[in-house]
């Protein structure tokens, strides 16, 4: 998945208000906005039910907790109950905590830009 594909699929997933955020701290040019424009367009609807859907969703998400975690930014919570976390729960808690932090996101997706 090339750093234009993952940036498309996490955007999307954040909603608007955090993509806002996002993209004002990376300062794109508009060359690199239309490219993330243009992948945004070829990802097409998103199907919950697609497994390629939804496993390439996962591995992006994975791919942001992953530089979270080392950075101290994200870390893992135990649910309360005292059981296991599922991996939909995984990604929703993910996916709540990262407009938190828009600069670390800006940064995980400068690295993939120059990746």
């Amino acid at each position: 998945m090339t750093g234009y594909e993952k940036i498309a699929i996490l955007l999307t997933e954040l909603g608007s208000e955090a993509t806002e955020k996002i993209l004002h701290i990376l300062k794109l040019s508009p060359a690199e906005m239309n490219k993330i424009s243009k992948q945004i367009l070829s990802l097409g609807a998103y199907n919950p039910r697609n497994l390629f859907h939804v496993q390439r969703e996962t591995a992006v998400l994975e791919e942001v907790r992953k530089y979270g975690e080392m950075r101290g930014i994200y870390r893992e919570v135990a649910p309360q109950d005292g059981g296991f976390l599922m991996v939909d729960d995984k990604i929703e808690a993910l996916k709540r905590e990262i407009p938190k932090t828009p600069e670390d996101v800006a940064n995980v997706l400068r690295g993939w830009l120059d990746s």
